[in-house]
């Protein structure tokens, strides 16, 4: 799993301490090169490309989690979110849908993690992001995918405000977590959540203002793919996100509006 998030670049020394936008990107470096992706990551825009993302899901989570396939075999309350963002890898080639992930904030409706538990005093009135079902096709063209959705869920957070990133992970996809410099929120705690089978998980948080400095100060592997490189692929309009975040929410918290139409 870990060959997924490397980046074929190496890892360069940087001596800025202080992150900055360089040219409207949350990084503190230039690109130096531009890469084709064999897919695109973009917005779902349509409840056709809702039933693909949670297709690629459900066979995810089943090979891994038993059990989970048929708690994940139709969309979630969260993904009818008036606010939610799922964010789509689409095959260049055939259109398939290879990954996705959902974002949920705090702007205009409670995290799905405040309606089951007491998050830690430090994220007490901070603007969160909370991303759920990151989930990637098995196969070969997907192989970026994992890294593509990380830069992403990254810029996205960055442009839209948000203090803190929040992430539910066991063992062993935390790792992957800790590698991205995510810290334990709970000291080692393990959360038991519904949507989860109540399977232990831990909880982890990612300083969004911070992280371009925490990467390069534990030289993070990815790095070099999320700052160095370009990627036009990533076709993200972050003014429609963030209007998405802000949406005012219905009276039923959005989960009978069958409409992700931008």
């Amino acid at each position: 799993m870990a060959a997924l998030w490397s980046a074929s670049l190496c890892f360069k020394a940087f001596t800025m301490t202080d992150p900055l936008l360089i040219h409207g990107r949350p990084y503190s470096v230039s690109p130096e090169q531009t890469q084709d992706l064999p897919f695109r990551i973009r917005m779902a825009a349509s409840e056709a490309d809702l039933r693909q993302a949670v297709a690629v899901r459900t066979h995810a989570y089943g090979r891994h989690v038993p059990g989970m396939d048929a708690v994940l075999k139709e969309p979630e309350e969260d993904d009818y979110r008036d606010d939610a963002v799922l964010l789509l890898a689409e095959s260049k080639d055939d259109g398939q849908v290879l990954g996705s992930i959902r974002l949920l904030t705090n702007a205009s409706h409670p995290l799905h993690l405040e309606q089951e538990i007491n998050i830690p005093p430090q994220f007490h009135g901070r603007k969160l992001l909370e991303a759920w079902r990151l989930t990637v096709r098995n196969a070969p063209q997907a192989r970026m995918v994992p890294a593509a959705l990380y830069k992403s869920l990254y810029e996205v957070s960055y442009h839209s405000e948000i203090d803190f990133v929040l992430v539910v992970a066991r063992h062993p996809v935390d790792r992957l977590y800790k590698s991205m410099q995510f810290k334990e929120a709970l000291g080692g705690h393990k959360l038991a959540l519904s949507n989860t089978l109540n399977l232990p998980h831990g909880l982890f948080y990612l300083p969004v203002r911070e992280a371009d400095t925490l990467w390069r100060q534990a030289r993070c592997p990815l790095y070099p793919f999320m700052a160095l490189t370009s990627h036009p692929d990533i076709e993200i309009d972050h003014d429609v996100i963030r209007g998405r975040f802000h949406r005012a929410i219905s009276t039923n918290g959005g989960a009978s509006t069958r409409n992700l139409t931008i």
